[in-house]
């Protein structure tokens, strides 16, 4: 499953939200809208968040990357936020605040998908020329573009990597 197959820029939202449930629920309320998920959504995304933690910060960025059971999605998607004020989350496997700039919400319906989708948007993260575009993005069109074109490099990469050490 390729990520430009699952973003939008319908699904890019920029929002002065500062509370970790209502952004959660302002992104989940997106994807409810555009018919992607169910009206379950919303709040098994909230719940699960309160469980399993999904901030993930790294040396330059802190983003968050929820999600929740495949039976609340319709069709596979993944919502953009791009925040105006950092939000406290959570850190993965840990009990630590961190502060978050961007939020990617994945609705999602196989697991393997999720395996996948994570380790790009873990790339992602981790190259900071792109996240400083994705956080100084004014509009949903430059998000989009941002996302697809580190797919398509990071495609292009393995690609390279693969014909070279056959």
């Amino acid at each position: 499953m390729n990520v430009e197959d699952l973003v939008s820029e319908e699904l890019v939202l920029f929002t002065n939200q500062k509370d970790q449930q209502l952004l959660l629920g302002e992104v989940a309320d997106l994807l409810v809208s555009k018919g992607k998920t169910k009206s379950s959504y919303k709040q098994a995304v909230i719940d699960r968040e309160k469980v399993f933690p999904t901030g993930l910060e790294t040396e330059h960025f802190s983003i968050a990357i929820p999600h929740t059971d495949s039976v609340h999605v319709n069709e596979p998607a993944i919502a953009i936020a791009i925040l105006e004020n950092k939000v406290p989350f959570i850190q993965m496997g840990s009990n630590d605040v961190i502060q978050i700039e961007i939020l990617f919400m994945l609705a999602l319906r196989k697991a393997e998908d999720q395996l996948e989708i994570l380790q790009l948007l873990i790339e992602l993260i981790q190259d900071e020329k792109n996240m400083e575009k994705l956080r100084n993005a004014r509009n949903p069109t430059d998000v989009i573009l941002c996302i697809k074109q580190f797919s398509y490099e990071t495609l292009e990469k393995g690609k390279d990597y693969d014909s070279t050490n056959r």
